[in-house]
């Protein structure tokens, strides 16, 4: 970045100081006619004009903010419960996980993305468009929603617009090139919206980062995008990373690929390693600064190394599931998601919850016969306690162990047999999503 310069004196003059001739004197501005002020005027009524043009014609005319009430509040921590009681629910089509972000539990759909107290269900505050959201996430501690716009191509989920949780005003926006089925995937430092064609991430001012695939700009650097000819998988992030399966023309069996979250260069993917893994069918899982672990269909668990040198610094390693092994065909909307509980990330199969090691990635526990993968009770640091989703209620674990830490918490949710149950919590609150239902549990009394 150059540095501020001083000005410099036009030729002819001198700096009284430096013992030259006297500075000459300039001219004298012209004198404004008023023809002048009024073109001046003119001017300034077109742009407010345009202004309102631009407002009128594009989203904000249709953008309804609704708030009832003082900003939503943290509530206190609980200690773990024995009893849950169904305290309120409501539907959120657009929200494919339990949304607790902040103060506020969040659904949304084509009414609106609402944040409710966690406590009561009270209705704090809503933000509303005519059309409902491709799909709404969180990340950075903001709730993020993104919405459909029609274009010369069709439809695509571009529409990205960041509210704070406690009382819903707009921050951040951009223009993604995201389509529909995406998920919000995030990390750290970054969000990633899923695709099976293109991937893009964005830093906590959704700023553009990277996007890896078919990009729609018209003019792009030389070899920009390597593969963009590969469909994505199973698609994760975490560690600063994002990795993919992918499943490339010419392959012979399916690709992992790894690419740092934030290269120099947002035009141009920085891939830290891209390796055939031998099969076809294989399932991303969870992804650390140095290392993968994937789900092969003859049931094993994979953790290999994901750096320049992965080969030497962390060898693969290969751990057989047994029971626990579930179907390694893509999960919804690409996305690969465990929860971090403590020292451990939970992971669901599809038929068993596995506690992954945070560090290594390696399996720590199991718990068959789980309908979801858990989330941390908040009150229970620091000696994590995991809520795990069973059949008859929910299972208490020990996040480091997965032992029983007490008896299941019965809960009745008149599901069919085997429906997937999505867990998060917030205060004294736990919150299901079951279906296109949320619904919050609290204990009684």
């Amino acid at each position: 970045m150059s540095s501020p310069t001083s000005a410099r004196p036009s030729p002819g003059s001198a700096d009284p100081g430096d013992g030259g001739p006297p500075r000459r004197r300039l001219p004298r501005p012209e004198r404004r006619s008023r023809g002048d002020l009024v073109a001046i005027a003119m001017l300034a009524v077109a742009a407010v004009v345009g202004t309102l043009l631009v407002l009128a014609s594009g989203d904000a005319q249709d953008t309804e903010l609704q708030s009832d009430g003082p900003p939503l509040q943290p509530g206190p921590d609980g200690p773990v419960p024995t009893a849950l009681t169904e305290a309120w629910r409501a539907e959120s089509p657009s929200t494919p996980a339990p949304l607790a972000v902040g103060p506020a539990v969040v659904t949304a759909g084509p009414d609106g993305v609402v944040g409710h107290d966690p406590v009561t269900g009270r209705e704090a505050w809503r933000y509303a468009r005519p059309e409902a959201p491709c799909t709404v996430g969180t990340g950075f501690g903001d709730v993020l929603a993104v919405y459909r716009t029609q274009g010369p191509l069709g439809t695509w989920c571009s529409d990205v617009a960041a509210l704070e949780p406690d009382t819903g005003a707009r921050g951040p926006s951009r223009n993604a090139d995201l389509r529909e089925g995406t998920r919000l995937l995030a990390d750290r430092d970054h969000v990633t919206g899923t695709g099976a064609d293109h991937v893009e991430t964005w830093r906590s001012d959704l700023v553009l980062t990277t996007e890896v695939g078919r990009v729609p700009t018209p003019v792009q650097p030389p070899d920009a995008q390597p593969r963009a000819e590969c469909t994505n998988g199973s698609i994760a992030v975490g560690g600063g990373t994002i990795g993919m399966i992918q499943r490339c023309p010419g392959d012979d069996s399916d690709r992992l690929t790894v690419l740092d979250a934030d290269p120099q260069s947002s035009e141009k993917p920085e891939e830290r390693s891209s390796t055939l893994l031998g099969v076809r069918g294989a399932r991303l899982v969870a992804l650390t600064d140095q290392r993968a672990a994937w789900a092969a269909p003859d049931g094993t668990l994979h953790v290999v190394g994901t750096s320049a040198d992965a080969e030497t610094l962390v060898p693969e390693t290969v751990f057989p599931l047994g029971p626990a092994a579930g179907p390694t065909t893509d999960p919804p909307d690409l996305a690969a998601t465990v929860r971090p509980v403590g020292p451990v990330l939970l992971w669901w199969t599809g038929t068993a919850t596995v506690g992954l090691d945070a560090g290594d990635l390696r399996p720590r526990w199991t718990l068959p016969g789980t309908l979801g993968a858990g989330a941390a009770w908040p009150g229970s640091a620091p000696a994590a306690v995991a809520l795990v989703p069973v059949p008859d209620g929910l299972a208490v674990l020990d996040a480091a162990t997965g032992t029983p830490r007490g008896p299941t918490v019965p809960v009745r949710r008149d599901l069919a047999p085997g429906s997937p149950v999505a867990v998060a919590a917030t205060g004294t609150t736990l919150v299901e999503l079951r279906g296109a239902t949320v619904v919050a549990l609290r204990p009684p009394g």
